[in-house]
């Protein structure tokens, strides 16, 4: 370790090797000259053409690359040219009845996630209740088998299943894992918001001073600023705007009314502060459910389209021809 106080003296590091490995490694080096990347492709400026002399914009040549590439500035884009993502050619070798088990595993996975990311939020909850049966603090929790522990974890549970749902957590809509922890965090904060109005209106009651007026967790202001985004402008009045209204009618309208009105009684048999919550909990379980049908009927009307086409082409198969018995099409 000379090196740390002898700055006097530079040695290069070939000279402290072994004489016989400095021979081998000269011997065993590549020789002749090193590869070198191609450089960025340099952007080439339009020249005027007559269609564009007139007025109308000239049509620029762009070579694009695939995300999986590591160049994403042109270079090597002749290897990508023919390129397919894997995704895409596991999925030409499914069959029609794979693509539909896969739209519903993917839906029945996504319900149970509902579960599983709620669990997650209430960590804390589960964990004071799961003490308390271990080692019960007082002999009030242990005569009553830890009642307010477990009032305490399950209402967080359900609430904040009702927050993820509210927050569309359950479509099928392509998201990525970012997006998804962002909705989760979101149906966390606007709990903790709840407690907090709770716990206001509590001190409020016991100080004998006049109950404070919130508004809805779930409004769109809310929601809003929960998520870190501009409100969007609404209703005099109101929590929800013009468009929210529509996309809730639009969805009830594909209920049928005697559902519709049963869903309402049980509606109005709940405290007043959680009418709000159970509502939008519910519509964003139907507005899930509409999806997911829309999808499904999606896979059968393509899944007739290649069966008519197979048949048109002279190969349809025995289940093809099965079907068409029974008035599939």
């Amino acid at each position: 370790m000379g090196w740390l106080w002898d700055s006097g003296k530079s040695t290069s590091t070939q000279d402290q090797l072994d004489p016989s490995l400095r021979d081998f490694l000269k011997k065993e080096a590549p020789s002749g000259p090193k590869p070198t990347l191609p450089s960025p492709p340099k952007e080439k400026t339009a020249t005027p053409t007559p269609v564009q002399s007139q007025g109308q914009p000239a049509v620029q040549e762009t070579t694009t690359v695939p995300p999986q590439s590591q160049f994403q500035d042109g270079r090597y884009a002749h290897l990508w040219k023919n390129y397919t993502p894997q995704a895409v050619l596991d999925d030409r070798g499914k069959s029609d009845q794979d693509r539909l088990r896969d739209l519903v595993d993917a839906y029945n996975d996504r319900r149970g996630s509902v579960g599983r990311i709620a669990m997650e939020n209430c960590a804390l909850e589960y964990l004071e209740q799961f003490e308390c049966f271990r080692h019960p603090s007082t002999w009030w929790s242990a005569g009553t088998m830890c009642n307010a522990e477990s009032r305490k974890f399950n209402r967080c549970y359900d609430m904040q299943s009702k927050f993820l749902k509210a927050l569309g957590y359950m479509t099928m809509d392509a998201r990525t894992p970012e997006e998804d922890e962002r909705i989760q965090m979101h149906a966390d904060k606007l709990y903790q918001q709840m407690l907090q109005q709770e716990a206001e209106i509590e001190r409020a009651k016991e100080e004998g001073r006049p109950i404070p007026k919130f508004e809805s967790v779930l409004s769109k202001h809310n929601v809003a600023k929960a998520m870190g985004r501009e409100p969007s402008r609404t209703a005099p009045g109101t929590g929800t705007s013009r468009s929210d209204f529509d996309d809730e009618n639009d969805v009830w309208s594909q209920i049928k009314p005697e559902s519709r009105k049963e869903y309402e009684k049980k509606l109005a048999a709940l405290p007043p502060e959680e009418q709000d919550i159970e509502r939008m909990a519910v519509l964003g379980e139907l507005k899930a459910n509409t999806g997911m049908a829309k999808r499904v009927e999606e896979a059968f009307v393509e899944e007739r389209i290649q069966r008519m086409k197979r048949r048109e082409a002279g190969q349809a198969t025995l289940g093809d021809t099965l079907k068409r018995w029974w008035g599939w099409g």
